[in-house]
């Protein structure tokens, strides 16, 4: 009897591959979310991702600063990295500290926003790659079935 059982899959039933339905689903959801990733030159968590993926003209002030004095020299750094396509705050470099500040304030701006998309181009990539695996195990279910629908 044992010899049987394990001949034919375990008596798992019509239930018994359900669980590899799931596991294959969030494999394939992981594989194409880090394929994001990768394509936009970010960690495995989405951090990091190239600024340069994000047009400068698309990056916002969001005005999340303290000015010194005015913020005269907070906008203009942030409007010169715009202007300069600045990805980096390395590439901030004046002898005005708000000057400075607001370049920074821009690529750390730029940085976020790049994350931010290649995060939501995985999530989104991970639903459609998980929706795609799931229909596949439905139709792979569906080949054993009777017209009836009954097994």
């Amino acid at each position: 009897m044992l010899v049987l059982m394990t001949a034919c899959g375990g008596g798992g039933g019509r239930y018994g591959d359900y669980d590899d339905y799931a596991a294959d689903a969030d494999a394939a959801a992981e594989e194409a979310r880090q394929a994001v990733y990768e394509d936009r030159g970010a960690d495995s968590d989405g951090t990091g991702a190239d600024a340069s993926n994000v047009d400068a003209y698309d990056v916002e002030d969001g005005g999340n600063y303290v000015c010194t004095e005015d913020c005269a020299g907070h906008e203009a750094g942030f409007a010169w990295a715009q202007e300069n396509d600045v990805t980096d705050a390395s590439e901030c470099g004046s002898d005005s500290m708000s000057f400075a500040e607001g370049c920074e304030a821009f690529a750390e701006e730029r940085q976020e926003q790049a994350d931010r998309e290649a995060q939501e181009a995985a999530e989104q990539a991970a639903e459609d790659a998980s929706y795609e695996a799931d229909q596949e195990a439905e139709y792979e279910d569906d080949r054993s079935r009777l017209i009836d629908g009954r097994y």
